[in-house]
């Protein structure tokens, strides 16, 4: 093979090979601008949503203290409740309620004092 002939066919192959890599890395670039553009698109929110997300928190927390008023003043009956009717003192039931009791037959007191 002529040296003419080698150094032209190595050339062909390094252009060659550079020309396809040129190529390869615009189409990949490409794609990746692409897919860059769209994921870009995706993350612009309306304003709207944002409007909508802020009246949504709004009701939701005014819902939320409402719900948390209603449970302490049941709390706060409940405690009134408790305090009117516990004096403190142990009440010891007359044994003639509890011989009444015992005739029915079956109740937790009976179970209890087995």
């Amino acid at each position: 093979m002529p040296e003419e002939l080698f150094i032209i066919a190595l050339t062909a192959i390094v252009f060659g090979t550079g020309f396809l890599a040129f190529l390869f890395w615009n189409i990949f670039s490409l794609i990746r601008r692409k897919i860059d553009k769209d994921a870009a698109k995706n993350q612009a929110v309306d304003p709207q949503f944002f409007k909508a997300l802020g009246e949504w928190k709004r009701s939701t927390e005014k819902r939320l203290t409402n719900l948390e008023a209603i449970v302490t003043d049941e709390e706060v009956e409940d405690i009134k409740i408790g305090s009117t009717s516990a004096t403190g003192e142990i009440e010891i039931e007359d044994e003639t309620v509890r011989k009444k009791e015992d005739t029915k037959g079956g109740n937790l007191r009976n179970m209890l004092n087995e």
